[in-house]
This record gives C-alpha cells, sequence and structure tokens, in this order.
C-alpha cells in the first residue's frame, strides 16, 4: 500500500496491508503516526460497538459470534500499537542524525550510507553483534511474525514468559452441582486440575549476506531482511505448533497431542463436507466451538472442486453464489474461517495424505520466551567481506483442552 494512500484513508485497513507498510522506510513522521492513530480508534471503535449492542439487549455477557468479533478487533487494535510504536521509534530516529552522516552541499547522494544510518535500526549500530533489545525490536517483529504464522493469525491465545517453562492450569473437571433441600448441607465436590508444562525451545535462522549487498539494495535492506526472517521463523512455528514431534529440541504439535479427537473416517477424496460438519459437532459436545479450520492448499484445492452434484447444477458447493467461475469462493466452511498452512505434511499415512485441524482458538496457547533477539555480525566472515544474521525465536505450544481440537486425516 502506497504511503499517500494510507494517509487518506478513513476506513480500516487489513492488518496486513498496515505490517508491510510500517516495515517500509517511509513509514515515520507525525502524518503517518497520525493515521496510524486513526486505525488504533477505528479497530477500538469497534470493540465498543459490541459491547453497546449487547448492553442494548440488556445482556451482561456476550455471544460467542460477539466475543469473538470483540476478541478479533482487540487483538488487531494490540497489533496496530505495535506497529505504531515502531513508526514512533523510526520517527525519533530520522530526528537525530550525525554529523557524520552529513553530506556536504551539492554531494552525490550514496546508498552504501545504508550501513551508516539504516541499519541502526536493524542492529542498534555499527560493529559486530549489535543486538536489538527486546523493547525496540520485539512489538514490530512480533506483529510480522504473527502476519506470517498461521497458528497466530487463526486467533490462538499468546503469553510471553522469561522463564525457562510456564505451567497453565488444566481443568480436568469442573465442580458437580446438585438438587439440595432448602436447610439440608450442601455436598462439596471439588474441581479438578492437572498442571501442563509448556517449554518454550529454540527455532532460529542464520543468513550470510554481502556487505556489497547491504550498501546497494534498493529497496531498503532492513525491509526486506525483517520480512523474510519473519517468514522463516513463522513457517517453522506453524510446523511445530500442528505436527511437531515432542523430541526435543522440536516442540509438540497438536498432531502428537494426546487426547484430541482423531477423525479417519475418510478412505478416498472427500465427496461432500460431512467430515468438517461432524467435527464441529464433535467440539460442542465437549463444549468448544470451532474457530478455525486449518489445512494444506492442496486439501483446500480439493474441497473447492467439489461441486453440488444435481443434474442441471454443476456450482461448487464453496462458491458464495450461483454463476460463471469467477464468483468468489469462502474461505470458510459452516462460517468457520479457513486458514491454509503449506507446512502441513502431504506424505502421512501409507500414502500422499494430509490432515486438516478443526479447533477451537481460544482454548489453545502459543507462549513465547520474552522477544526474539536478531544479531548482525560483521566480524566472523571479514575475509570474505560479508556479514550474518542470525534471528532466534523460543516458542512453544500448549493445549489445555484436547477435547477442542478434530484432527481429521487421509486428505488426498
Amino acid at each position: 500500500m502506497e504511503i499517500q494512500a494510507f494517509l487518506t484513508a478513513t476506513e480500516k485497513i487489513p492488518l496486513s496491508d498496515l505490517t508491510s507498510l510500517a516495515a517500509t522506510r517511509a513509514a515515520f513522521g507525525d502524518d503517518v503516526l497520525a493515521a496510524m492513530k486513526t486505525q488504533v480508534e477505528l479497530r477500538s471503535s469497534a470493540a465498543q460497538t459490541v459491547l453497546d449492542e449487547a448492553t442494548k439487549a440488556n445482556r451482561d455477557t456476550l455471544l460467542a459470534s460477539e466475543q469473538r468479533s470483540y476478541d478479533a478487533s482487540i487483538r488487531e487494535r494490540d497489533a496496530v500499537l505495535g506497529l505504531l510504536r515502531n513508526i514512533e521509534q523510526r520517527t525519533d530516529e530520522k530526528k537525530f542524525v550525525p554529523a557524520s552522516q552529513h553530506a556536504a552541499p551539492g554531494a552525490a547522494s550514496k546508498r552504501g550510507t545504508l550501513f551508516g544510518i539504516e541499519l541502526r535500526a536493524l542492529a542498534g549500530g555499527s560493529g559486530a553483534g549489535q543486538v536489538i533489545s527486546p523493547d525496540q525490536w520485539g512489538p514490530g517483529f512480533y506483529d510480522l511474525l504473527a502476519a506470517q504464522s498461521v497458528a497466530l493469525r487463526s486467533g490462538v491465545r499468546t503469553i510471553r514468559t522469561d522463564r525457562d517453562a510456564i505451567h497453565i492450569p488444566h481443568v480436568v473437571a469442573d465442580p458437580a452441582a446438585n438438587w439440595t433441600a432448602e436447610g439440608a448441607p450442601i455436598t462439596a465436590t471439588d474441581p479438578n486440575y492437572e498442571d501442563i508444562v509448556a517449554t518454550p525451545r529454540k527455532v532460529a535462522t542464520l543468513t550470510a549476506i554481502s556487505n556489497e549487498l547491504i550498501a546497494d539494495s534498493n529497496p531498503d535492506v532492513v525491509t526486506l531482511l525483517s520480512m523474510q526472517v519473519a517468514r522463516a521463523l513463522a513457517l517453522k512455528y506453524d510446523l511445530g505448533f500442528f505436527e511437531g514431534s515432542g523430541t526435543p529440541p522440536e516442540i509438540k504439535g497438536l498432531k502428537n497431542v494426546t487426547g484430541i479427537t482423531l477423525d479417519a473416517t475418510l478412505a478416498a477424496a472427500p465427496a461432500n463436507l460431512d467430515v468438517f460438519a461432524a467435527a464441529i459437532a464433535t467440539l460442542a459436545t465437549y463444549n468448544a466451538t470451532a474457530t478455525a479450520i486449518v489445512m494444506h492448499p492442496r486439501t483446500w484445492g480439493t474441497l473447492i472442486k467439489l461441486k453440488e452434484g444435481t443434474a442441471n447444477n454443476n456450482k461448487p458447493l464453496l462458491q458464495q453464489q450461483a454463476g460463471s467461475a469467477g464468483a468468489p469462493v469462502s474461505n470458510s466452511i459452516y462460517g468457520v474461517p479457513v486458514y491454509l498452512s503449506s507446512q502441513l505434511s502431504i506424505t502421512e499415512g501409507a500414502g500422499a495424505e494430509s490432515s486438516a485441524y478443526v479447533y477451537d482458538a481460544s482454548q489453545l496457547v502459543a507462549v513465547f520466551r520474552s522477544d526474539t533477539t536478531v544479531v548482525l555480525d560483521r566480524s566472523r566472515l571479514f575475509n570474505s567481506d560479508q556479514s550474518e544474521l542470525r534471528a532466534i525465536l523460543r516458542a512453544d505450544m500448549s493445549c489445555p483442552n484436547p477435547k477442542s481440537v478434530v484432527r481429521i486425516s487421509k486428505f488426498i
């Protein structure tokens, strides 16, 4: 999205567009800050509208659909606030340029000064081993990570910790309620809890970069590197979140969580959407609400080809309306949003099979230890005139209620 279009926008802009825009060098200044604050206010207003509607209906609690809408607006508001902080920091940095970096009057501009000025935003200064501190890098990088990660975009809860492990309570059984006569003693019952331990593990990436490339790059290498690093870590985290083996150093993913529901009834390519209807009903049986469906793009390609099958109607099941092939296909099944992840395996079982996951995102937890650290080292590869960029993310996932997940296997 172009800066000028952003500055004049009065409607809510998608978070992905805001994230990309905030990562560009041109995103700084009071006008950009004001426009980003408008985006924060739009999301705050959307959340408040949900509360106001419930108040008008004389309800003290939100309906499930309202709660999801409210939570989504709050999550987006918080993400945009993170982008706002990054822009504020960049604006402050632009206000100060060392005297040594000022070009002499009439001198031609040089993109090679990128190392001297622009990489301050990446490495915090010149020299080897400069590390971005969490309060500077963390919020912005997490926003990029969230935009790239299917698991995070699907609405799972997130927990930050500065410890090696975090304990998450799991409700095994609620206290019992009994009809009791007036004046009779009430039978005491206790809830049953168990302790689930989440241990954030390290996922890292290391990239060697030519110093000449960094100095002469256009567009901004900072933007490119931050997006590439975020994408690499997000994809690897998604793989662990859904299909991690649990064997250190890999985290345990949903596929290997004990107690989730496995639907292995498919014996061939699906002819309808019944397995998803069954999964949604299964979650409801366990007092969970299906809020996300995650599958491989190949599986989605199979599903959008399904037809209604009547003699005079060749309309796809997932097409929003009858008409030509140009009509849009809804990225949802029975109203549940569908997210696509290329990280899911397509070689399960004895053949080229894949799984889809239907779950209640509010009952899954993404655990992050502190924030990502990014280090630019310009010393180790000194003899080849290269720098190395290293990024480290420590994360885990927890499924306190396994019955909030249904895995549908054997998609071909």
